[in-house]
């Protein structure tokens, strides 16, 4: 993720289809690289290091730019899901 512009984001795919951050913010947790944590309705993914991610805007292949929240609510990924690089 750049730090000051949002573009170009990062990229993994989700369900076989590419996923765009295109806002994200650190946040303390430990999750593995790659997993998903979903909790109260926040999304984060775990990233290299111990470190984590939680997701602010997405964008799924076709689709629109969406909150974290309505990509939650939409698709309803699941806790220990893996994103695919």
């Amino acid at each position: 993720m750049r730090g000051l512009q949002p573009w170009p984001g990062a990229y993994t795919s989700f369900r076989g289809k590419n996923l765009h951050f295109w806002a994200a913010q650190p946040i303390e947790r430990a999750v593995v690289a790659g997993e998903l944590l979903v909790e109260s309705g926040l999304l984060i993914v775990g990233c290299g290091r111990g470190s984590a991610l939680q997701l602010l805007e997405v964008q799924l292949e076709g689709r629109n730019r969406m909150p974290a929240a309505d990509f939650v609510h939409g698709y309803q990924p699941r806790t220990g899901e893996m994103l695919e690089n």
